[in-house]
C-alpha cells in the first residue's frame, strides 16, 4: 500500500476523521486534501533522503518512535503539541516556511479549501504522516533491511494524477 493510502487507512479511518473534526472539514473534504499533501510530503521526505546523512537523520526521528502516537491515539492530534511536533517536522521536510505556504496554496487552489484552512491542516498531518510511516517500519523492520521501508513507502507515491504536485515541490527545492 502507498503511504497516502497508509495515513487515510491509519487507526482504521479515525486518523482522518479527527483530522477532518480539528480542521472543520468533512471527511471527504478532508481526505481530498491529504491526496495532495501526502504526496508533497513524500516528495519532501525523498528529496531530504537523497543523500545518505539526510537518510539517516531521519531513520534516527522514526526509530524513537515517538510518533506513533498519532496513529495509535489519533485524539492526539488536537493537542498543541502536536502542532508544535508538526511544523517541526515541516521544518525538516519543507526546510522553510516559505515552501509549507506555497504547499498550502497550492493544495487551496486545487481543492477549493480555503488556505488557512489547509495551513492549520499541514502540521497535523505532517506529524501523522510520519507517525505512519513510524508505525509501518515498526511492523516491518524484523524483516526489512535499515531504510528500504522507507524508501519503499516514498517511491509508491508515483502516480501521474500527482504530476502537478510533484512540479511544485521539485521546483520549491
Amino acid at each position: 500500500m502507498s503511504l497516502l493510502g497508509n495515513v487515510i487507512g491509519a487507526g482504521k479511518g479515525i486518523v482522518v476523521k479527527e483530522l477532518a473534526k480539528l480542521v472543520g472539514l468533512s471527511d471527504d473534504k478532508a481526505i481530498s486534501a491529504l491526496n495532495l499533501l501526502v504526496p508533497a510530503l513524500s516528495k519532501g521526505l525523498d528529496q531530504n533522503t537523497a543523500d545518505q546523512n539526510g537518510l539517516e537523520s531521519l531513520l534516527n526521528v522514526i526509530r524513537s518512535g515517538s510518533h506513533t502516537e498519532y496513529v495509535d491515539n489519533p485524539e492526539t492530534l488536537s493537542r498543541s503539541e502536536t502542532v508544535v511536533d508538526g511544523n517541526g517536522i515541516l521544518g525538516h521536510i519543507f526546510g522553510s516556511k516559505d515552501v509549507s505556504r506555497e504547499v498550502a496554496g497550492f493544495i487551496s487552489g486545487k481543492t477549493g479549501i480555503d488556505i488557512e484552512t489547509i495551513k492549520k491542516m499541514l502540521p497535523v498531518a505532517a506529524a501523522a504522516t510520519l507517525g505512519t510511516i513510524e508505525k509501518e517500519d515498526a511492523e516491518t523492520s524484523e524483516s526489512t533491511a535499515t531504510g528500504n521501508i522507507l524508501k519503499k513507502l516514498l517511491s509508491t507515491d508515483e502516480d501521474p494524477g500527482l504530476d502537478s504536485i510533484v512540479s511544485l515541490v521539485k521546483e520549491l527545492f
